[in-house]
């Protein structure tokens, strides 16, 4: 006896055919290739000069691959602009949907580049975390943290499409998104406080928790705590704490900021619009509640 399967819904099909033609499109887009050996570049210039530069400094430097896949799928998204005739095969929802799933192909590529820079740094033997007495040459990032620059290619996605769409300007748009990109990723440092940390988009740890005044004598200190030395900034000595549980719930909120931006895109009577904003709303509040929560 012969089982007959049904053939995928017409719009299904229409989504997935136009998904793979936005990402052929976008991995054909030289921005977010500029942007990996931007990054490149710049992590081999990682200023070393304090304790936690280069572990901090790593993750900042993907700056411009998050910026380049935003400045790619800005051309996406302006091609959304153009009104659709009544009449037309793939109405407005479905393309919107395509344009964010071809997306996913830069996520794709993001994950990569993590990837292989998580396999070159294990070659190396790690980074230096710390001051001296209580310092590694061999700190290497948890699965929460190694996950946040694959989330911040999705948060790029989700923002090219979305910005556009407001400014209704590709010129606009890019600058915005350098302008943007700039603040958030390359001075990262300026967002080191609390709740700052916790609602920027690029967090970078660890947390700095005081643990002696500059008079202290280091030595006394646990063996096992990685420290930070007082300097010009800092007039006491800190604690270096990686907490992967607030890596996690931060996580958890940039799904919530990707799901609002993508959102966004799609057409205000759609009910899919009203479910994304839904579950981003709770993702990023319930995100932000465990940040707070698990903060050392």
């Amino acid at each position: 006896m012969t089982t007959l399967t049904s053939p995928a819904p017409p719009g299904r099909r229409a989504v997935l055919a136009l998904a793979r033609i936005e990402a052929l499109r976008l991995v054909r887009h030289p921005a977010p290739w500029l942007g990996i050996a931007a990054s490149a570049w710049m992590l081999t210039t990682t200023n070393d000069g304090w304790a936690t530069a280069e572990y901090q400094g790593y993750l900042a430097a993907l700056t411009p691959l998050w910026l380049g896949i935003a400045v790619a799928v800005v051309g996406a998204g302006a091609r959304g602009l153009v009104p659709l005739a009544e009449a037309a095969p793939v109405q407005e929802t479905s393309r919107a949907v395509a344009r964010l799933l071809g997306g996913g192909v830069l996520v794709l590529l993001a994950a990569a580049v993590v990837l292989a820079a998580r396999i070159a740094l294990g070659a190396t033997g790690g980074l230096r975390l710390g001051d001296e007495p209580g310092r590694t040459e061999h700190a290497v990032y948890t699965l929460p943290e190694l996950l946040q620059p694959v989330l911040l290619a999705a948060f790029a996605v989700a923002l090219g499409l979305a910005l556009v769409r407001v400014v209704r300007s590709r010129p606009a748009a890019w600058l915005l998104l350098l302008v943007l990109w700039f603040v958030v990723g390359a001075v990262y440092w300026a967002w080191s406080s609390r709740p700052a940390t916790f609602l920027t988009p690029v967090q970078v740890q660890p947390f700095y928790v005081g643990v002696a005044p500059a008079t202290a004598d280091p030595n006394g200190f646990p063996d096992a705590w990685l420290l930070a030395a007082p300097n010009d900034y800092q007039d006491y000595w800190a604690r270096l704490v990686v907490s992967p549980g607030v890596a996690g719930a931060h996580d958890l909120y940039l799904v919530g900021l990707t799901l609002l931006l993508a959102a966004t895109t799609v057409p205000r009577r759609a009910p899919l619009r009203r479910w994304l904003a839904a579950a981003g709303l709770l993702g990023a509040g319930v995100g932000v509640v465990l940040q707070l929560a698990l903060a050392p």
